[in-house]
Order: structure tokens, then sequence, then C-alpha cells
């Protein structure tokens, strides 16, 4: 008789939000984090990873941008960390963009570009260059103070390149 992921859950005593740690995929066992940002301000929502966050709640989306004429631009990064015998440490952070018309409650974002970036945060690859430099140094400041340990456990020039001042 198959066993529930939940019975397996509890018998490795972890909580991972999407993949168990398996020893025969290296990729699956990170954990990810959603964080939304915009006007140089971020926070963590986890909601983003599944569509769901207060920002994109109401609004109908598109694949399609045509002639939406956004009144709001966020930054949607999507942080994996990776768990070492020293502890968490951030492995890889990808960012896109989300367009909404708020008056409009229309909006777009590519559903098959977020699924990818998540995979290449995942995979270890940091790649914010759709970030403006505030939103860039707002992302870093958030992982920076959300784990002091987690921060300076991950490799400087990981460090480096999340703030966007990497030589």
């Amino acid at each position: 008789m198959p066993r529930l992921n939940r019975e397996l859950k509890a018998e490795l005593k972890t909580t991972l939000p999407l993949a168990f740690a398996r020893p025969e995929d290296p990729l699956l066992g990170a954990t990810l984090l959603g964080i939304l940002v915009r006007d140089g301000e971020a926070k963590v929502d986890d909601a983003v990873l599944h569509g769901r966050s207060d920002v994109e709640r109401g609004i109908r989306f598109s694949g399609e941008r045509g002639d939406l004429q956004p009144t709001e631009t966020w930054g949607v990064v999507f942080v994996a960390m990776k768990s070492v015998p020293a502890g968490l440490y951030y492995q890889g952070a990808t960012a896109l963009q989300l367009f909404i018309d708020r008056p409009g409650r229309r909006g777009f974002r590519d559903i098959a570009a977020a699924v990818n970036r998540m995979s290449d945060a995942v995979a270890g690859e940091i790649a914010l260059e759709e970030l403006l430099p505030p939103d860039r140094a707002a992302v870093a400041l958030l992982l920076e103070e959300r784990g002091r340990d987690v921060w300076e456990r991950t490799p400087k020039e990981r460090r480096d390149a999340i703030r966007g001042t990497a030589s």
C-alpha cells in the first residue's frame, strides 16, 4: 500500500514547501521563498509561489500583455535555500516582473517564465537583472535581516551577486 506524503513528512521531521530531499535527485530538497518587491520595499509572501498573493488577488491574469496599461509593476523574486550540515544557505535567486492594471482588475504574468525561474533558483542561478537597483538592494537587505546566520553561511560571491556588487 502506498504511503501518504504526510506520513513520509512526519517521519522525516522536516518541512519543505515544494519537495522532499532525495539523494537521487540533488535539485529536490530546496526550500523556495517568494518575495514581492516594489518601490524599494521587499516583503516575503510565499503565496506568490502559487500565484495567490494579496497583490494578485482579484486580478484576472493573461499570458498576453496586449494593450494592458499597468498601474503597478511588481518584482517577484524566487529565492532557493539549500541545507548543508552547518545549516541553510541561499543557493539561488531569480526575478521576473508582474504587471497589474488595478482599476481594470487585469494583469500580465508569464506562468512558464515563473516556473522556469523557480527551477533556475533551485539549480543555483542568480538572475536579478530585471529588478531596479533600489529593489535589488531591498531584496538583499530583507534576506540579510531575515536570517543573519543563513546570510553569513552563503558564499561571499553569491551574496555579492544578490546585492549586484559582483565583480
